[in-house]
């Protein structure tokens, strides 16, 4: 994967960490969320396809797996690009015993396939219109301009 895409993944992740909730549109698990990332898997993997697509033209894949050890009911969503796994939420699971960071990008990763049962579907901006997360990503790019402007 390109280094500059991975470095503003990692800033991506970072600044919706640093989010506080009412800067989240009410619509999305963000804002309605414990906290980032617990339960943000989601929209925070959509977020990140829809950014790679409309910023640096990359097609990728929503995963959503189910079923996590001896938890049947656990999901976990991430995101597939050029045929790295790319998570940004990952880490939520450090509770319950796993060691992970705070952003995954690789080619393997022995935690997704803990996983028994994937879905997937293609990342699309027609998909998530009426959604919140166009407008948590114009915000989150805000955010990136903005530290570009002062460099």
């Amino acid at each position: 994967m390109n280094k500059n895409i991975e470095k503003k993944i990692y800033q991506i992740r970072e600044i919706l960490a640093q989010f506080e909730k009412a800067d989240f549109h009410s619509m999305t698990s963000f804002y309605l969320s414990s906290g980032f990332p617990a339960g943000c898997c989601g929209d925070a993997t959509d977020l990140l396809g829809i950014y790679l697509l409309k910023h640096h033209s990359l097609e990728s894949d929503y995963v959503c797996g189910h079923g996590l050890g001896d938890n049947s009911n656990q999901t976990h969503a991430w995101l597939v690009c050029q045929d790295y796994i790319i998570d940004i939420t990952a880490d939520q699971f450090n509770d319950d015993g796993y060691e992970l960071p705070s952003v995954i990008i690789e080619k393997q990763s022995p935690f997704h396939e803990l996983f028994y049962e994937l879905t997937s579907r293609p990342i699309s901006v027609e998909y998530l219109k009426g959604t919140g997360i166009p407008s948590v990503l114009a915000k989150v790019m805000s955010v990136i301009q903005a530290r570009e402007n002062e460099l």
